[in-house]
């Protein structure tokens, strides 16, 4: 029988490849198993803040913060719980509630992450807003559930890197550019989007796998997508994940100036690893382009048919920057040609 820290662990690793679902069926079965570990609460909050049931996370953040009051060893576990809540309270229009709950996470811990885009973005809705939002208990539709965000799975979202900057394109059409508002912060992005029928939708990224420089960072809103550039404040270190503790990371040659694969598909592949396997004990390995064939070539050979097409289809559309072997995602239309940072895409005449 599994133990709650081992559900805990399969939690959190569906939480970082996006499976909110499976995320919050572990989670759950942890806190059947120990009730009184706040941070276990305070994970499914933040597991519930991103299918937007701001209700259920509201209510983990104040049984969380129950467990932590009058415990001075754990002010740093309240300043998180006194955040969530406060994150919860926004989503549910509750701005100055909000407010309140990230001054107290702030007199906590100065220096917990996001606060200071979290405090901006309230204090920002305080103004449109001057008189206090009633409590969600007594105010019709007050939530920002489902039927006023704009469904998360239909919005995809990849991301990319090199070494001086994390690149997220959203993948949204015809978008006003006065309607986007993207937040950065020193751990966390924060960015919301009006779209054409009234709806928003919503990506929260906190915390970051690792920290980036907030007044280098920008974003361009084009015809097909909302393209956001995090300036890594470690340039060179490349990260293994987008979101969360990243236990994997490395560095990113300056000679090669290759873009990373995206890792925001749900079965990521770690293509370091797969290049050693190939590459065996070898003295010799191949470099280049014979060692990009190599990999190509393995991948080809151990794949299913439907993985086959997606590699074939991707590559070849994408003119060699892109390499899927997701068909659901690939079949639904064209794959685009993404170079690395600093060139640029040109046809070739025979």
């Amino acid at each position: 029988m599994s133990t709650a820290e081992e559900f805990y662990k399969k939690a959190n690793d569906a939480f970082f490849e996006d499976d909110y679902d499976e995320a919050l069926e572990f989670y759950s079965k942890a806190i059947d198993l120990d009730a009184t570990n706040p941070e276990y609460l305070l994970k499914r909050s933040a597991t519930f803040q991103k299918i937007k049931s701001n209700k259920e996370s509201l209510a983990d953040a104040e049984r969380a913060l129950s467990l932590i009051v009058g415990k001075e060893e754990q002010e740093a576990v309240a300043a998180k719980a006194w955040l969530r809540k406060g994150i919860a309270q926004f989503e549910l229009k509750e701005y100055q509630a909000a407010k309140t709950s990230f001054d107290q996470s702030k007199k906590l811990n100065f220096n917990e992450k996001s606060l200071d885009t979290w405090l901006k973005k309230t204090e920002t809705q305080l103004e449109k807003t001057p008189k206090p939002t009633p409590p969600s208990d007594v105010t019709k539709n007050s939530g920002t559930g489902s039927s006023s965000f704009l469904s998360q799975s239909r919005v995809r979202h990849e991301w990319f890197q090199n070494e001086n900057f994390i690149i997220i394109s959203i993948f949204i059409k015809n978008v006003n550019k006065e309607k986007v508002n993207v937040y950065f912060a020193d751990r966390s992005v924060s960015v919301t989007i009006k779209l054409p029928t009234g709806s928003d939708y919503s990506l929260e990224l906190d915390p970051l796998a690792h920290e980036i420089n907030p007044k280098e960072s920008k974003y361009e809103v084009l015809s097909t997508k909302i393209e956001i550039k995090l300036k890594k404040a470690q340039v060179g270190i490349k990260w293994g994940v987008l979101e969360g503790e990243d236990s994997v990371f490395g560095s990113i040659s300056t000679a090669s100036g290759k873009l990373s694969y995206p890792s925001s598909a749900k079965h990521a592949k770690n293509w370091d690893s797969l290049e050693k396997e190939i590459g065996g004990e070898q003295d010799e390995k191949p470099e280049g382009d014979a060692a990009l064939n190599s990999l190509f070539q393995q991948l080809y050979r151990d794949a299913d048919d439907d993985t086959r097409k997606a590699m074939l289809k991707s590559y070849t559309e994408s003119n060699g920057t892109c390499l899927s072997t997701n068909w659901n995602e690939v079949s639904k239309g064209k794959v685009e040609t993404k170079p690395p940072e600093g060139m640029v895409a040109k046809k070739w005449n025979a």
